[in-house]
């Protein structure tokens, strides 16, 4: 049986700014996941949601991204093999939507953890 999550982050900047930070940070995210042998396609724009396919270990995820005014949506159906990898995966959402989220000037370390933001757990590493 597939696996469905959701995650809301709330935000206060409107849904141009979130959207204008979400394609700044997008190659930064991109970058990450290939990284750890994980391919990512993003669709365009489609009012305020963007699609998306993830391919990794050899099955396929989709999901998408909303922004509404106050908070951004992150939706995913995984195959139940990648399923039991959820909680893994609701964690680094978070982790991402934070920074993203973060405010301007917010420093992070070279693991992609805040350093200043105590709404997720902090960075303990040297970075």
């Amino acid at each position: 049986m597939p696996r469905h999550i959701t995650i809301a982050a709330p935000h206060n900047f409107g849904t141009t700014e979130v959207r204008r930070r979400l394609d700044e940070q997008l190659d930064w995210a991109l970058q990450r996941l290939r990284k750890k042998h994980i391919a990512v396609e993003v669709a365009e724009w489609s009012q305020d949601g963007r699609a998306f396919t993830v391919r990794a270990l050899g099955q396929h995820v989709s999901g998408n991204f909303a922004v509404a005014d106050d908070s951004l949506w992150f939706e995913a159906q995984m195959p139940w093999i990648i399923g039991v990898f959820a909680p893994a995966i609701e964690a680094v959402a978070i982790r991402y939507a934070a920074r993203l989220l973060s405010a301007e000037g917010d420093t992070w370390c070279e693991s992609g953890h805040p350093d200043r933001d105590r709404r997720v757990q902090v960075c303990d590493c040297a970075g």
